[in-house]
């Protein structure tokens, strides 16, 4: 139920999909709107209880390390809790200071056209990506409709029958149903994960037609999309986020680019002909344990270029900020949570951090996110940027094609995947 202006009430218990903390349809949030939300100005919102993140940008902050991305358990800064899990052991201790830490970065102006946004921009995202590797995208330019429809196809998917979703079930290009239990982040450098992880999925990528060159080929990574039958609003809603989403990203790639001081248009020839693009519709059910390695998503990092995702109210998320510590990222209305993956951590030559994070549903209801993730085509070749590298900094990464790249994580994560694949992975399956 919408309140008067136009945003979702909160959901009542029971609700499995919570409140969707959006502006209004089509409300371009101003710099004032953002600063009421996070305040928790009842004329912006209901109280959230977040920093305020816009006057964290504005203040000069000392550059900070990158993290060792080794063993979780030895924890942090701060004392490790005994009886919790992992993100509570290592939890930070003063939550609005570390929130600081990751930015909101507008880009209204830049997606406007101004003269001199992108440079601005771009100098935002350098600082974020170096220092934090998340941060929040504002006045992104998709349509809270168009967040609002996702979400309800998300609902509606989950919520039939099993035997519907498994006629779906994941393929070797990873798309369809993902039931619960069947992953592992075995690829994970930062967790050693034994046990699978709590959450079911529905990925959906590029809607290409029977007589599409690639599927005719087989070629791998560029497969059909799966749908229930009878149920073309859901592909629709699904597609149009798809689409919107992808956009989004494409426009937010010359920044980049210049923030590693090359030129706008670098990106582009990589992310052309349909590049690599995946979207993942995520349901948490409440988790009634909480035991040491279960979780919903174990502690991982991503392996597209970059990811962006739309999340309810109900938590779970947690990010390990560079201190070693996690924080759970307050969520703030109208933008969109974005992080790096290990594609451009290996194309920035560890300029860029890919940073670990996970989920864990302890709210008691269930908790539904979307994710999308945008990496290049699967032919692209990467290799270490020549703005990155140098006589005493050289490639700490070998070229690889993107595609083997991929398939070498889809093997080591997921147990439908042919191929070898991780010791944990194989005892999970059993």
């Amino acid at each position: 139920m919408r309140d008067r202006r136009g945003r979702f009430a909160r959901g009542r218990s029971g609700n499995p999909a919570g409140r969707l903390l959006l502006a209004g349809e089509g409300e371009a949030l101003t710099r004032k709107a953002v600063e009421l939300a996070l305040a928790g100005d009842p004329r912006a919102s209901r109280p959230l209880g977040v920093v305020d993140a816009l006057k964290a940008r504005r203040r000069s902050r000392p550059r900070v390390a990158a993290a060792d991305l080794g063993d979780y358990s030895r924890g942090a800064q701060g004392r490790r809790r005994s009886g919790m899990h992992l993100f509570k052991q290592y939890a930070v201790e003063d939550h609005d200071a570390a929130a600081r830490a990751i930015p909101v970065i507008d880009y209204g102006p830049y997606f406007a056209g101004k003269r001199g946004a992108l440079e601005c921009v771009a100098a935002e995202v350098a600082r974020a990506c170096e220092n934090v590797g998340f941060f929040y995208a504002l006045n992104h330019g998709v349509a809270d409709a168009v967040i609002e429809r996702a979400f309800a196809a998300s609902r509606w998917f989950h919520a039939l029958a099993l035997e519907q979703k498994l006629a779906l079930r994941i393929n070797d290009n990873n798309i369809g149903y993902l039931p619960i239990n069947a992953s592992v982040q075995s690829a994970s450098t930062v967790h050693k994960a034994t046990r699978p992880n709590q959450n079911e999925s529905f990925f959906v990528s590029h809607d290409r037609a029977p007589d599409h060159p690639d599927v005719i080929a087989g070629k791998p990574l560029r497969g059909r999309n799966q749908w229930p039958s009878g149920l073309p609003r859901l592909r629709a809603d699904m597609m149009a986020y798809f689409a919107a989403l992808g956009a989004m990203c494409d426009r937010m790639l010359p920044p980049f680019a210049v923030a590693l001081g090359l030129r706008p248009d670098y990106f582009d020839p990589f992310f052309a002909n349909e590049a690599h693009a995946n979207l993942r519709f995520l349901h948490y059910p409440p988790q009634e344990t909480v035991e040491d390695d279960t979780f919903g998503q174990g502690p991982h990092t991503d392996n597209s270029f970059m990811t962006a995702l739309a999340r309810t109210e109900v938590p779970g998320l947690a990010v390990r900020l560079p201190s070693g510590q996690w924080l759970a990222p307050p969520i703030i209305p109208g933008t969109f949570l974005i992080n790096l993956g290990n594609i451009m951590r290996r194309w920035s030559n560890d300029r860029f951090l890919s940073t670990p994070h996970g989920v864990l549903n302890e709210s008691g209801t269930d908790r539904y996110s979307i994710a999308y993730f945008h990496s290049p085509n699967p032919d692209s070749v990467i290799e270490c940027l020549p703005t990155c590298t140098g006589a005493d900094n050289p490639p700490r990464y070998p070229p690889a094609v993107y595609r083997d790249l991929v398939l070498e994580f889809y093997r080591a994560n997921y147990f439908h995947q042919r191929g070898p694949r991780s010791e944990a992975a194989a005892q999970a399956a059993e």
